[in-house]
């Protein structure tokens, strides 16, 4: 099965794996992966004060040009984490919510397409896969 939603090509996509729980130790989850994030985000207060506490965030991103864009980048990160799978459902297991998101800047016509064989991979690792876009109004 392929996805396909043809209006014209996404810019500065990237993809990445996102572990989120409100009492993160992302150094658990770096061990757990055996993988360096790209980022994290300490659980704690937001912006707004105690009453706004945020869940910690273990990210690893994939994020650069590649020819094949969105889907490249989808098969860059599955090519990193698919041996670590086991660990991914033990870490769901264990309260963390995981999820793969994909992003672009979108505008009139915006497309990605995802190749049946990427689409089977990312299934395969049973964690949702999100899409997240931002929209110029210009």
């Amino acid at each position: 099965m392929e996805y396909t939603h043809s209006e014209g090509p996404w810019v500065e996509t990237a993809v990445q794996l996102v572990v989120r729980k409100p009492d993160l130790d992302p150094d658990l989850v770096s061990r757990a992966l055996s993988l360096p994030p790209t980022s994290v985000r300490r659980p704690g207060n937001g912006h707004e004060g105690p009453a706004s506490s945020q869940d910690g965030l273990w990210i690893l991103q994939v994020h650069g040009r590649m020819p094949g864009g969105i889907s490249d980048q989808l098969r860059t990160l599955l090519d990193l984490v698919e041996p670590h799978a086991s660990a991914l459902t033990r870490l769901a297991a264990q309260g963390h919510d995981i999820h793969v998101d994909l992003f672009g800047f979108v505008g009139r016509g915006a497309t990605f397409v995802l190749p049946p064989e990427v689409v089977q991979r990312a299934a395969a690792l049973r964690v949702p896969v999100t899409v997240t876009t931002s929209v110029s109004d210009r």
